[in-house]
Protein backbone atom coordinates (compact mmCIF):
# COMPACT_ATOMS: atom_id res chain seq x y z
CA UNK A 1 0.00 0.00 0.00
CA UNK A 2 1.28 3.46 -0.88
CA UNK A 3 2.21 5.71 2.02
CA UNK A 4 -0.80 7.72 3.19
CA UNK A 5 0.13 10.95 4.88
CA UNK A 6 -3.41 11.56 6.13
CA UNK A 7 -2.55 9.29 9.08
CA UNK A 8 0.38 11.53 10.07
CA UNK A 9 -0.62 15.02 8.97
CA UNK A 10 0.17 17.73 11.50
CA UNK A 11 2.47 15.56 13.62
CA UNK A 12 5.69 16.88 15.14
CA UNK A 13 7.68 16.06 11.99
CA UNK A 14 5.28 18.08 9.86
CA UNK A 15 5.50 21.05 12.22
CA UNK A 16 9.31 20.92 12.18
CA UNK A 17 9.51 20.52 8.40
CA UNK A 18 6.98 23.24 7.63
CA UNK A 19 8.40 25.78 10.05
CA UNK A 20 11.78 25.31 8.34
CA UNK A 21 10.06 25.60 4.95
CA UNK A 22 8.51 28.91 6.00
CA UNK A 23 11.95 30.14 7.09
CA UNK A 24 13.49 29.25 3.72
CA UNK A 25 10.70 30.84 1.69
CA UNK A 26 10.67 33.98 3.81
CA UNK A 27 14.43 34.27 3.21
CA UNK A 28 13.80 34.08 -0.55
CA UNK A 29 11.09 36.71 -0.21
CA UNK A 30 13.60 39.23 1.13
CA UNK A 31 14.49 39.92 -2.51
CA UNK A 32 12.00 41.07 -5.15
CA UNK A 33 13.30 38.69 -7.83
CA UNK A 34 11.02 35.76 -8.62
CA UNK A 35 11.73 32.30 -7.27
CA UNK A 36 10.62 28.79 -8.25
CA UNK A 37 9.60 26.10 -5.77
CA UNK A 38 9.91 22.42 -6.67
CA UNK A 39 8.21 19.87 -4.40
CA UNK A 40 9.33 16.37 -5.39
CA UNK A 41 6.86 14.40 -3.24
CA UNK A 42 4.01 16.86 -2.94
CA UNK A 43 1.13 14.73 -1.67
CA UNK A 44 -2.44 16.01 -1.58
CA UNK A 45 -1.61 19.51 -0.35
CA UNK A 46 -4.42 19.57 2.21
CA UNK A 47 -5.43 17.13 4.95
CA UNK A 48 -8.50 16.90 7.16
CA UNK A 49 -7.60 16.35 10.78
CA UNK A 50 -11.14 15.39 11.71
CA UNK A 51 -11.26 12.25 9.59
CA UNK A 52 -10.88 8.71 10.88
CA UNK A 53 -7.26 8.32 9.74
CA UNK A 54 -6.03 11.35 11.66
CA UNK A 55 -8.11 10.53 14.75
CA UNK A 56 -6.85 6.95 14.78
CA UNK A 57 -3.20 7.92 15.24
CA UNK A 58 -3.76 11.13 17.22
CA UNK A 59 -0.36 12.38 16.08
CA UNK A 60 -1.60 15.90 15.41
CA UNK A 61 -2.30 16.30 19.13
CA UNK A 62 1.44 16.34 19.77
CA UNK A 63 2.13 18.58 16.79
CA UNK A 64 -0.06 21.24 15.24
CA UNK A 65 -2.59 21.15 18.10
CA UNK A 66 0.11 22.45 20.44
CA UNK A 67 1.01 25.24 18.04
CA UNK A 68 -2.61 26.34 17.77
CA UNK A 69 -3.22 26.13 21.52
CA UNK A 70 -0.15 28.05 22.68
CA UNK A 71 -0.05 31.30 20.72
CA UNK A 72 1.27 33.35 23.67
CA UNK A 73 4.63 31.55 23.69
CA UNK A 74 5.15 31.72 19.91
CA UNK A 75 7.42 34.73 19.66
CA UNK A 76 9.74 33.67 16.81
CA UNK A 77 8.91 34.89 13.27
CA UNK A 78 8.81 31.56 11.43
CA UNK A 79 6.60 29.91 14.03
CA UNK A 80 4.22 32.87 14.09
CA UNK A 81 3.95 32.95 10.29
CA UNK A 82 3.47 29.18 10.16
CA UNK A 83 0.62 29.40 12.68
CA UNK A 84 -1.02 32.15 10.62
CA UNK A 85 -0.90 29.95 7.51
CA UNK A 86 -2.45 26.97 9.29
CA UNK A 87 -5.25 29.08 10.77
CA UNK A 88 -5.99 30.63 7.36
CA UNK A 89 -6.27 27.14 5.86
CA UNK A 90 -9.50 26.53 7.74
CA UNK A 91 -11.05 24.58 10.61
CA UNK A 92 -9.64 21.05 11.03
CA UNK A 93 -7.59 21.41 7.86
CA UNK A 94 -3.83 21.02 7.74
CA UNK A 95 -1.75 22.44 4.87
CA UNK A 96 0.86 20.20 3.30
CA UNK A 97 4.11 21.60 1.96
CA UNK A 98 2.57 22.72 -1.38
CA UNK A 99 -0.02 24.76 0.51
CA UNK A 100 2.67 26.27 2.75
CA UNK A 101 4.59 27.30 -0.37
CA UNK A 102 1.43 28.69 -1.98
CA UNK A 103 0.80 30.85 1.10
CA UNK A 104 4.29 32.34 0.76
CA UNK A 105 4.11 32.65 -3.03
CA UNK A 106 4.03 36.12 -4.56
CA UNK A 107 2.60 37.03 -7.95
CA UNK A 108 5.96 36.57 -9.69
CA UNK A 109 6.84 33.23 -8.07
CA UNK A 110 6.13 29.75 -9.46
CA UNK A 111 5.29 26.34 -7.96
CA UNK A 112 6.18 22.97 -9.54
CA UNK A 113 4.53 20.14 -7.64
CA UNK A 114 5.31 16.48 -8.35
CA UNK A 115 3.11 13.56 -7.27
CA UNK A 116 3.20 10.08 -8.79
CA UNK A 117 -0.16 8.69 -7.59
CA UNK A 118 -2.86 9.83 -10.06
CA UNK A 119 -5.70 10.17 -7.52
CA UNK A 120 -3.54 12.19 -5.13
CA UNK A 121 -2.22 14.36 -7.97
CA UNK A 122 -5.80 15.15 -8.98
CA UNK A 123 -6.65 16.06 -5.39
CA UNK A 124 -3.62 18.34 -5.32
CA UNK A 125 -4.83 20.06 -8.51
CA UNK A 126 -8.21 20.72 -6.91
CA UNK A 127 -6.64 22.23 -3.82
CA UNK A 128 -4.00 24.37 -5.50
CA UNK A 129 -5.16 25.43 -8.93
CA UNK A 130 -4.10 28.92 -9.92
CA UNK A 131 -1.60 30.98 -11.87
CA UNK A 132 2.04 29.90 -11.79
CA UNK A 133 1.16 26.56 -10.21
CA UNK A 134 1.65 23.27 -12.04
CA UNK A 135 1.12 19.69 -10.87
CA UNK A 136 3.35 17.10 -12.56
CA UNK A 137 2.30 13.43 -12.48
CA UNK A 138 5.74 11.86 -12.07
CA UNK A 139 8.16 10.12 -9.72
CA UNK A 140 9.70 12.79 -7.55
CA UNK A 141 13.21 11.42 -7.91
CA UNK A 142 13.00 12.29 -11.60
CA UNK A 143 12.00 15.86 -10.86
CA UNK A 144 15.56 17.04 -11.49
CA UNK A 145 14.48 17.14 -15.16
CA UNK A 146 12.47 20.28 -14.33
CA UNK A 147 15.68 22.09 -13.36
CA UNK A 148 17.10 24.66 -13.75
CA UNK A 149 14.12 27.02 -13.40
CA UNK A 150 13.88 30.09 -15.62
CA UNK A 151 13.74 32.23 -12.47
CA UNK A 152 17.40 31.40 -11.59
CA UNK A 153 16.45 31.34 -7.88
CA UNK A 154 14.58 28.63 -6.09
CA UNK A 155 13.98 26.00 -3.44
CA UNK A 156 13.66 22.24 -3.91
CA UNK A 157 11.97 20.27 -1.14
CA UNK A 158 12.63 16.52 -1.18
CA UNK A 159 10.32 14.83 1.31
CA UNK A 160 10.04 11.13 0.40
CA UNK A 161 7.84 8.62 2.28
CA UNK A 162 10.82 6.41 3.19
CA UNK A 163 9.14 3.22 1.97
CA UNK A 164 12.20 1.93 0.10
CA UNK A 165 15.26 0.44 1.76
CA UNK A 166 17.57 2.55 -0.39
CA UNK A 167 15.82 5.86 0.31
CA UNK A 168 18.96 7.47 1.72
CA UNK A 169 20.91 6.50 -1.40
CA UNK A 170 18.14 7.90 -3.61
CA UNK A 171 18.31 11.21 -1.74
CA UNK A 172 22.06 11.47 -2.28
CA UNK A 173 21.77 10.61 -5.99
CA UNK A 174 18.98 13.12 -6.48
CA UNK A 175 20.91 15.90 -4.76
CA UNK A 176 24.02 15.22 -6.83
CA UNK A 177 22.10 15.14 -10.11
CA UNK A 178 19.97 18.18 -9.34
CA UNK A 179 22.95 20.26 -8.24
CA UNK A 180 24.60 19.48 -11.57
CA UNK A 181 21.70 21.27 -13.26
CA UNK A 182 20.87 23.97 -10.69
CA UNK A 183 24.00 24.54 -8.63
CA UNK A 184 22.87 27.68 -6.78
CA UNK A 185 19.46 26.32 -5.81
CA UNK A 186 18.45 25.77 -2.20
CA UNK A 187 17.70 22.14 -1.39
CA UNK A 188 15.94 20.84 1.73
CA UNK A 189 16.08 17.04 2.17
CA UNK A 190 13.90 15.56 4.91
CA UNK A 191 14.75 12.28 6.65
CA UNK A 192 13.60 10.37 9.76
CA UNK A 193 15.97 9.60 12.62
CA UNK A 194 15.05 6.15 13.89
CA UNK A 195 18.59 4.78 14.05
CA UNK A 196 21.19 7.42 14.77
CA UNK A 197 24.04 5.65 12.95
CA UNK A 198 22.00 5.31 9.73
CA UNK A 199 21.07 9.00 9.74
CA UNK A 200 24.66 10.04 10.48
CA UNK A 201 25.96 7.84 7.66
CA UNK A 202 23.50 9.45 5.25
CA UNK A 203 24.61 12.95 6.19
CA UNK A 204 28.27 11.99 5.74
CA UNK A 205 27.58 10.54 2.28
CA UNK A 206 25.58 13.59 1.30
CA UNK A 207 28.31 15.93 2.47
CA UNK A 208 30.93 14.12 0.39
CA UNK A 209 28.66 14.03 -2.68
CA UNK A 210 27.62 17.69 -2.83
CA UNK A 211 30.90 19.45 -2.01
CA UNK A 212 29.26 22.72 -0.99
CA UNK A 213 27.89 24.57 2.03
CA UNK A 214 25.06 22.84 3.85
CA UNK A 215 23.51 22.68 7.29
CA UNK A 216 21.95 19.69 9.05
CA UNK A 217 19.08 20.50 11.41
CA UNK A 218 17.47 17.89 13.64
CA UNK A 219 14.64 17.92 16.13
CA UNK A 220 14.08 15.25 18.78
CA UNK A 221 10.91 15.12 20.88
CA UNK A 222 12.36 12.60 23.36
CA UNK A 223 15.08 9.98 23.76
CA UNK A 224 14.88 7.05 21.26
CA UNK A 225 11.94 4.80 22.08
CA UNK A 226 11.13 1.27 20.88
CA UNK A 227 12.23 1.90 17.29
CA UNK A 228 9.66 4.66 16.88
CA UNK A 229 10.46 7.91 15.14
CA UNK A 230 11.28 10.32 17.94
CA UNK A 231 13.33 12.65 15.76
CA UNK A 232 13.84 13.80 12.20
CA UNK A 233 16.11 16.06 10.24
CA UNK A 234 16.45 18.38 7.26
CA UNK A 235 19.70 18.73 5.38
CA UNK A 236 19.65 22.16 3.75
CA UNK A 237 22.07 22.75 0.89
CA UNK A 238 23.03 26.34 -0.01
CA UNK A 239 21.19 27.77 3.02
CA UNK A 240 20.50 31.54 2.85
CA UNK A 241 22.31 33.68 5.41
CA UNK A 242 19.05 35.01 6.88
CA UNK A 243 17.85 31.44 7.34
CA UNK A 244 21.01 30.43 9.22
CA UNK A 245 20.67 33.46 11.49
CA UNK A 246 17.08 32.64 12.41
CA UNK A 247 17.30 28.86 12.78
CA UNK A 248 18.74 28.58 16.32
CA UNK A 249 15.96 30.56 18.01
CA UNK A 250 13.24 28.82 15.98
CA UNK A 251 14.54 25.34 16.75
CA UNK A 252 14.97 26.14 20.44
CA UNK A 253 11.32 27.21 20.58
CA UNK A 254 10.18 24.06 18.75
CA UNK A 255 12.20 21.83 21.09
CA UNK A 256 10.23 23.15 24.05
CA UNK A 257 6.85 23.31 22.33
CA UNK A 258 6.92 19.78 20.86
CA UNK A 259 8.71 17.91 23.68
CA UNK A 260 7.16 14.53 24.52
CA UNK A 261 9.62 13.39 27.16
CA UNK A 262 13.22 13.53 28.41
CA UNK A 263 15.78 14.04 25.69
CA UNK A 264 13.83 16.58 23.66
CA UNK A 265 16.32 18.84 21.91
CA UNK A 266 17.53 20.23 18.60
CA UNK A 267 20.85 19.99 16.80
CA UNK A 268 22.28 22.33 14.14
CA UNK A 269 25.51 21.31 12.42
CA UNK A 270 27.26 22.99 9.51
CA UNK A 271 28.44 20.39 6.98
CA UNK A 272 31.83 20.62 5.32
CA UNK A 273 33.41 18.06 3.02
CA UNK A 274 36.97 16.97 3.82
Amino acid sequence: MHYQHQFHAGNFADVFKHVVLVGLLEALNQKDNAWAYLDTHAGAGLYYLGNEAARRTGEAEHGISRVLADSASLTTPWLKRYREIVIATGHECYPGSPSIAAACQREQDRLMLCEQVPAIAEELRRHLSGPNRAVHLRDGYGAWALLPPAEKRGLVLVDPPFEARDEYERLVRFASTALGRFSNGIYALWYPVKQRHAADAFVRRLTRAIGREAVDIRLFVSHPQDGRMRGCGLAVINPPYAFLQGAPAEMAALSILLAQGPGARHEIQMLTST
